[in-house]
């Protein structure tokens, strides 16, 4: 009799907990499926890129102690979202509109093109107002130095593409590009540039371009039907050997962390750029859908707001 009663009291609790774990797996794959949407439109949006700026705008905000205000955040994102957005408004228009090569970010401003280029527009007239009320001249000018060089760029890859990006591949451009307007405002208020400055430029430079590079290696079969010109499409050979580069900049940055260390010195920067460059070698060897790949290498490099939130 006792038995009996073990067993179907057993029998339900299993039953319930089965049920329950029914449920929660499912709530599970709901949240799972909703953070995932979530991720891809954010990066459809071109939203990814501008919080990654921000980020790392307050990550040398605190290493160089400097005086970064909200309208230095809110200018390098709109700036950022402008470029981003408008290279892939660009490609939108110079590629066939049914191109099956096309990845999902370029689908989608192709399918929402006149929505995406009123937002823009009425964006780029935001910025160059916000601009001129909040900046000092010197702001100012090299704003726009920095704008008409990126304006030449756009529209030799829009009228030249294979010359354009054959002379300077995105890649490096992305990274030069992103490193500049990230440390503008700093560097505008340093009295004298330092080797660390340097440094730190060189170093977000090379993370900025290897996050590039990251995606054209994963894109490389989407980006040669659709006829895209991008460093591995020009230099197939190459392809395999960037996990290499990937794992002699982790040795770098590994050697550098410890200098600081031994220095007495918090290698906050040194620590956010070695985590998001091995986040991007881990993304490279496991298996996830290649269109979700590209979208998390963005997010690779938010590594900043985890050991800033520490200090």
């Amino acid at each position: 009799m006792l038995s009996k009663i073990t067993t179907r009291t057993v029998a339900r609790t299993s039953g319930v907990g089965l049920s329950c774990s029914g449920t929660d797996a499912h709530c599970e794959s709901n949240l799972g499926e909703f953070l995932k949407k979530a991720i891809l439109l954010t990066n459809s949006l071109s939203l990814d890129a501008p919080f990654v700026g921000v980020i790392w705008l307050w990550c040398l905000s605190y290493l160089y102690s400097g005086n970064i205000e909200f309208h230095h955040y809110v200018i390098l994102f709109s700036v950022t979202w402008l470029a981003y957005s408008g290279d892939r408004l660009l490609d939108s228009i110079r590629m066939p509109v049914f191109s099956h090569g096309k990845p999902p970010r370029h689908l989608f401003a192709t399918m929402h093109f006149k929505p995406l280029m009123c937002t823009w527009a009425l964006v780029a007239v935001f910025s160059i107002l916000y601009l001129f009320h909040t900046l000092n001249r010197t702001e100012i000018g090299g704003g726009f130095c920095l704008l008409a060089m990126l304006l030449i760029y756009f529209l030799a890859c829009f009228y030249f593409p294979s010359q354009a990006r054959g002379f300077l591949p995105r890649e490096l451009l992305v990274g030069l590009f992103f490193s500049i307007a990230t440390h503008f405002f700093i560097l505008i208020q340093l009295e004298y540039w330092s080797f660390y400055s340097v440094w730190t430029s060189v170093c977000f430079l090379s993370l900025c371009s290897l996050n590039c590079l990251a995606i054209s290696r994963w894109e490389h079969r989407f980006d040669s039907q659709a006829g895209e010109v991008t460093f591995f499409t020009a230099n197939p050979g190459q392809i395999h050997r960037f996990r290499n580069v990937l794992s002699g900049f982790i040795c770098l940055q590994v050697f550098a962390c410890c200098f600081l260390i031994f220095m007495q010195l918090m290698p906050v920067f040194e620590i956010s750029v070695l985590t998001s460059t091995m986040l991007l070698l881990i993304l490279d060897r496991c298996s996830l859908h290649p269109h979700l790949k590209p979208v998390l290498a963005d997010f690779a490099l938010f590594t900043p707001c985890v050991f800033l939130s520490f200090l």
